[in-house]
């Protein structure tokens, strides 16, 4: 019993020892300026946080008094209005906010429609307020996604990476979820929608499930940048290296030109390019959602519209070619295959 408590003791610590994708980077690094017997590339990494927008709850000016509201109790819509005029109610998630104003607007469509005897004041105001609640209803939005927790954390600072095996359940979950949220904020951010045809408000709740306790997209972000980086700094240190001259001037042994060689294809090749090939899939499907759920700054904008020069998406793509198109060099200069 006890030499199986080891062995499975020793399995968890091996599983638990597995290096993160930028180590690997860090050791082929080090693996080359110890080749050329020079200082490696820069290892360190420092990301600046993603600055989003801080959004104000949206203000109502217009009141429906006790009495008022008395006269609605035919409608769902009294009910709605009290629960959001309660102690709870006002210290309501973003979410839940939004999900009280699109209630709110279809709700008092209905009793609009089945009140013929309002009175008239109140009908005003109950038209007022809802020609005010369509305007803000984008603000809700804009809200949630800033100031909602499960979205919020997208766009923080982790120490934590994509790892080189699988994460399709998790990305399948953050894709599902922000799917919907990006259909759903396409829908109310366009001109006279019927908000009949946006889904039920508890389908937000149901996304945002799917993003509670999942850091995918953080992680995604956090190793995209960080592979952006090492490719950058590795493929400017490899330009320092004079290959025509050192590495491989005519007549001369080849002996480092093949360890590095070898050092490109072990780390490089056989691992770091794999992985960050599927980190551009990975983003290329992530990025069409945040695009549209981050449209209102304009440098979150920029930064996941896959089609920019300078989304994380191009940026990786690029700094990825261009080492890769060193090394192309470097076996063409040496005439040694890869």
């Amino acid at each position: 019993m006890r030499i199986f408590c080891l062995i499975v003791s020793s399995i968890i610590l091996a599983a638990g020892c597995t290096p993160a994708p930028s180590e690997i980077y860090n050791e082929y690094q080090q693996r080359l300026a110890n080749v050329v017997e020079k200082t490696a590339a820069s290892q360190n990494v420092t990301l600046k946080p993603l600055e989003t927008p801080k959004l104000d709850k949206p203000i109502s000016n217009t009141t429906i008094s006790f009495l008022e509201l008395a006269a609605l109790d035919h409608c769902k819509l009294m009910k709605t209005i009290a629960e959001n005029n309660n102690q709870l109610g006002k210290v309501r998630q973003p979410s839940e906010q939004l999900k009280y104003a699109v209630r709110f607007i279809k709700q008092t469509q209905n009793c609009l429609a089945d009140s013929p005897s309002l009175a008239p004041d109140l009908k005003t105001k109950l038209n007022n307020a809802l020609t005010e609640k369509r305007m803000q209803l984008p603000q809700y939005f804009k809200r949630m996604i800033f100031h909602e927790r499960e979205l919020a954390k997208m766009s923080l600072l982790g120490s934590q990476e994509i790892e080189l095996e699988d994460h399709k359940d998790a990305m399948n979950e953050s894709l599902e979820a922000l799917s919907q949220l990006a259909n759903a904020y396409q829908q109310i951010r366009t001109e006279g929608f019927d908000i009949n045809q946006l889904d039920e408000p508890d389908e937000f709740t149901r996304s945002l499930a799917k993003l509670n306790n999942n850091y995918f997209v953080s992680r995604l972000i956090n190793s995209v940048r960080k592979q952006i980086a090492l490719n950058q700094a590795t493929t400017l240190w490899l330009h320092t290296l004079d290959v025509d001259n050192e590495l491989c001037k005519p007549g001369r042994n080849h002996q480092q030109a093949n360890i590095m060689s070898n050092v490109f294809n072990r780390f490089y090749l056989s691992q770091l390019q794999a992985y960050q090939s599927k980190l551009a899939n990975m983003l290329q499907s992530t990025s069409v959602h945040l695009h549209v759920l981050w449209q209102s700054s304009e440098e979150l904008t920029t930064l996941f519209n896959i089609e920019h020069p300078h989304s994380y998406y191009q940026r990786l793509k690029i700094s990825t070619v261009e080492h890769v198109r060193w090394w192309q060099t470097f076996y063409k200069t040496c005439k040694i295959q890869p």
